[in-house]
C-alpha cells in the first residue's frame, strides 16, 4: 500500500516535473530571417539582424493561451468583406487575361533566349564562359516560369 503511494507521488512529480522542463525549453519567440537575395527563414533560434516574432503568451492567470498575429498575417475569410458573384467573376476573367499575356511573353523571352544560347554555341569556342552561364540560368528561369503560369492558368 505504501508502496502504491510512493510510486503515485513519484509519477505526479515526474509529470509536473516534465511539464515544467518542456515549457522552459520550448521557445516562445520565433525569429523571421530574409537574406539578401529575400529568402524567407523561420527559426526558434536567435539571428542576428532576424525579426522577432512573438508567436504566443501565456496567461499564468487564466491558464490560456493567447495568440498575437504579426503584421503580415492575413484575416481570416469569415471576416473579409463579400463580393457579387459576376464581380467576382470579371476579377477571375481579369486575372486570366493577365496570365495569359504573361505566359505569351515568357514563351517569347524563352525563344529569344533559346535562340541566343544556340547562336552562341555555334559562333564560341569558349561556349561554357559566364555569358553562357547566365544565358543558360535565364532559360531556367524561364522554363520555370512558363511552368507556373500554366499550373496557375489550369486551376
Amino acid at each position: 500500500m505504501r508502496d502504491m503511494k510512493i510510486r503515485k507521488l513519484s509519477l505526479i512529480f515526474v509529470t509536473i516535473l516534465l511539464v515544467f522542463l518542456s515549457s522552459t525549453v520550448v521557445g516562445k519567440d520565433i525569429y523571421k530571417f530574409v537574406d539578401k537575395d529575400g529568402n524567407i527563414t523561420f527559426t526558434n533560434r536567435p539571428v542576428r539582424n532576424a525579426q522577432r516574432i512573438n508567436i504566443a503568451s501565456y496567461s499564468r492567470n487564466s491558464g490560456t493561451v493567447i495568440t498575437q498575429r504579426s503584421s503580415t498575417a492575413s484575416t481570416s475569410t469569415a471576416s473579409a468583406p463579400s463580393v457579387r458573384n459576376n464581380t467576382q467573376k470579371e476579377r477571375d476573367g481579369t486575372r486570366r487575361q493577365i496570365l495569359e499575356k504573361e505566359l505569351h511573353s515568357e514563351n517569347k523571352l524563352l525563344f529569344d533566349t533559346q535562340q541566343s544560347l544556340s547562336q552562341m554555341s555555334k559562333n564560341d569556342e569558349n561556349f561554357q564562359d559566364d555569358k553562357a552561364v547566365q544565358l543558360k540560368n535565364k532559360l531556367y528561369l524561364h522554363q520555370r516560369n512558363i511552368s507556373a503560369l500554366k499550373k496557375e492558368l489550369s486551376k
